[in-house]
């Protein structure tokens, strides 16, 4: 809602700013409980994916593409500096996003906290490109990384609860909202 809410303010600039993703989600990288990455290592833990052509045109050529860190377990997630190298006819495009750090969650955490870590812009000649970084190390306060999806393109599985399913920190929400509609209607009744 907020970029809806940004780009309704700058609808004169649209034509700078690429067009968005398409609505894909690509894992490409995972840090699951009790993992090495979970654990720690000094320096972090690398990660790496290659996409196609295939994928990045799924994900849009030529627009820009979230990635997105999807918390799966306690503790805080810790990103390293993230790389991604697109192959092109004209030769490699590199961009970098900086180093993240989630919030603080306890478990139980199954998707507790999602963030948009940065975005990338995805060359419209591109035919291929890799992906790396660490889960932890990097520059963060810690070695290690809360267990965590990471993806590019939309906020959906596997970087978000499939659709319908309650997650268990929603649970007390809903649960406060029936116990003040239930005192709701024992007011009313009084």
């Amino acid at each position: 809602m907020k970029k809806s809410l940004v780009l309704a303010g700058i609808v004169g600039l649209t034509t700078l700013v690429a067009p968005s993703a398409k609505a894909t989600t690509i894992l490409v990288g995972q840090c699951v409980e009790f993992a090495i990455c979970w654990e720690g290592q000094t320096g972090g833990t690398p990660w790496s994916d290659t996409l196609t052509l295939s994928d990045l045109t799924s994900l849009g050529l030529g627009s820009t593409v979230d990635m997105i860190a999807a918390q799966t377990a306690e503790f805080v997630m810790q990103l390293g500096v993230t790389t991604m190298t697109f192959t092109t006819g004209s030769g490699p495009v590199t961009e970098t996003l900086g180093v993240f750090s989630g919030g603080d969650n306890s478990d139980p955490c199954n998707f507790c906290e999602i963030d948009i870590v940065g975005t990338f812009a995805i060359p419209g000649n591109a035919t291929g490109a890799t992906i790396s970084g660490s889960f932890g190390g990097g520059g963060n306060e810690s070695e290690s990384s809360a267990g965590m999806n990471v993806c590019l393109g939309s906020i959906a599985p596997p970087c978000a609860a499939a659709s319908g399913v309650p997650e268990p920190g929603t649970l007390g929400l809903v649960g406060m909202l029936l116990a003040g509609t239930l005192a709701a209607v024992r007011l009313r009744r009084a």
